[in-house]
């Protein structure tokens, strides 16, 4: 079954003091692009996580974006370097000694000096964090494909709504030509008769015919209708597909096709009738392929 490319999910995970969130957004594009929003320290889980949504997604412009906070803050490390530490104690009491100076060393004049205290970052451990990512980023991804498939149902019925309609409309030019050639031929002895204006001159019912047959072939459009009526079969084969596969790039090229041979039509057929029923048919053609558009 056809899914749309438009979406949302949003997965939610909290286990041991972490609290895992991802979000999904996806939304139309000829391809498949994939934009990552995580922080610099888990960027090596980027070819994890673009592997598990390639798995899911394939077709469409999708923003994916994670966020792990924990309940106890641990992001920076405090470390204390001992032999800078001594040099300064070692030196102060140097001075102290030879000056004569009063008073004590106090962790509050160390701490004055910066290069004491050395402030880490602590990396989260990736291995660990990878299973709760992928658990949450999956959930995310089933209900973002669960929306898909559900527009891409109503898009379905649209779809054989619209199929059905163009099928009518070419039966009504199928039809319609044999009828518009009688006519021809009847408004060319009507013409022939008046430029004539009752003068004993006779027209060989052989060269009237042959006119006529010209004129009627000159409107044969039996192989543009033979090809629209395999689209039409080609398109509805196409939505059946029972794959997880994306087929919009493929339903787009058959209705393109199906535009194509109803212009054919038009510019072959001169008929207000048959008009009417070509402005139709463009017309549904043109839904299909703006629908189309949307079809992952």
């Amino acid at each position: 079954m056809i899914r749309s490319m438009t979406g949302y999910g949003r997965g939610q995970l909290e286990i041991d003091g972490d609290s895992v969130i991802v979000e999904l957004k996806s939304v139309n594009h000829k391809y498949r692009k994939l934009y990552l929003h995580i922080s610099d320290e888990l960027s090596a889980l980027e070819p994890k996580i673009n592997g598990l949504l390639k798995e899911g997604i394939g077709r469409g412009r999708v923003n994916y974006s994670l966020k792990i906070k924990s309940k106890e803050e641990q992001g920076v490390k405090v470390k204390v370097n001992k032999g800078i530490a001594k040099e300064y104690i070692d030196s102060l009491q140097n001075l102290q000694n030879e000056f004569n100076l009063a008073g004590e060393l106090e962790v509050g004049l160390l701490l004055q000096f910066s290069d004491i205290l050395e402030v880490e970052e602590v990396d989260k451990d990736i291995e660990e964090i990878w299973p709760k990512v992928k658990r949450v980023t999956q959930e995310a991804l089933n209900k973002l494909t669960e929306m898909k498939s559900r527009e891409g149902e109503e898009l379905f019925t649209d779809f054989i709504h619209r199929l059905e309609m163009i099928k009518e409309l070419v039966n009504k030019i199928e039809d319609r030509i044999p009828k518009m050639v009688t006519e021809h031929k009847a408004k060319l002895q009507d013409r022939i008769n008046e430029l004539l204006n009752n003068i004993d001159v006779g027209i060989e019912e052989e060269r009237l015919t042959t006119e006529v047959a010209i004129i009627a072939d000159k409107s044969n459009v039996t192989e543009e209708i033979v090809r629209i009526k395999s689209h039409l079969e080609q398109f509805r084969e196409t939505l059946d597909l029972d794959i997880e596969k994306p087929v919009g790039r493929k339903l787009d090229f058959i209705a393109q096709e199906m535009h194509r041979e109803i212009n054919t039509i038009g510019s072959k057929i001169s008929d207000s009738e048959v008009s009417s029923y070509i402005i139709d048919l463009k017309s549904e053609v043109d839904k299909i392929r703006e629908q189309v558009q949307n079809i992952e």
